[in-house]
């Protein structure tokens, strides 16, 4: 039989979040959703890893929302060719894209 990856013991629920760079919250949610996905897990041991899956998601969401304020989206005026900077509004962005 192969042998199980641990299941929320490598991310508990109570792990300090803050320092933490977005690319190691991504690693650890995907290692979750891949051990949800893949592993014959307890419930217990699956509604563990769903609840700091869900934390290590809005840490991610959270960090993107941060970053993506200090995005600026360089625009360039048609009539004289200047380009200027201006704050990211991704609202605005996804209009444009439908």
């Amino acid at each position: 039989m192969a042998q199980k990856k641990e299941s929320v013991k490598n991310h508990p629920a109570e792990e300090q979040l803050e320092g933490l760079k977005f690319e190691q919250g991504l690693e650890k949610l995907e290692c979750i959703l891949e051990m949800l996905e893949n592993e014959e897990l307890s419930l217990e041991d699956s509604i563990k890893n769903y609840e700091t899956g869900v934390k290590y998601y809005n840490f991610c969401k959270e960090k993107l929302d941060v970053l993506e304020k200090k995005i600026e989206v360089l625009v360039k005026n048609g009539a004289s060719g200047e380009i200027t900077s201006v704050p990211y509004r991704r609202d605005e962005i996804e209009e444009t894209n439908r």
